[in-house]
């Protein structure tokens, strides 16, 4: 009888903390919830959530995925839209044909735009544990390079 009612008591405490941590309570910032709603007004399914750096909204707007990311006071950084290498401009897709990563696996790509106007179409690759990402702008030219986690 006590063995049963340490098995059941263990299945309680792992249902209540995976449900605790379920129903976090995000203090979303005004100011994001504002520029959400205004910048993508067709956004459906939005799920905020947040680490000590920034603050992100995931969404659809039809079958395209979406993730925004807002700077701890509430103001937007940057937004990417998930997609296929194959919808890039011709000019982006060569380049990456053509770049130091060209033999890597490739792994996603998002076009991502910024707070300073910018569009640029990034590339994820992998070779071995390493991961990278390129970016680039719409003529091909890489913009920079960051290794991925």
């Amino acid at each position: 009888m006590k063995k049963l009612l340490s098995v059941v008591l263990s299945v309680v405490i792992l249902v209540l903390s995976v449900t605790l941590a379920k129903a976090q309570v995000i203090n979303v910032p005004n100011k994001s919830e504002k520029h959400l709603a205004e910048k993508y007004p067709e956004a459906k399914a939005v799920d905020w959530s947040n680490n000590v750096a920034n603050y992100t909204a995931k969404f659809k707007i039809g079958d395209d995925s979406y993730k925004a990311f807002y700077k701890i006071d509430g103001a937007w950084d940057y937004t990417e839209k998930y997609s296929d290498i194959s919808k890039f401009p011709e000019a982006v897709i060569t380049s990456y044909k053509n770049s130091r990563i060209a033999d890597w696996k490739y792994e996603s790509a998002s076009v991502i735009e910024n707070s300073k106007g910018e569009e640029l179409y990034r590339v994820e690759a992998k070779k071995s544990i390493e991961k990278i990402y390129l970016f680039f702008d719409k003529n091909g030219k890489e913009i920079k390079s960051a290794p991925s986690l």
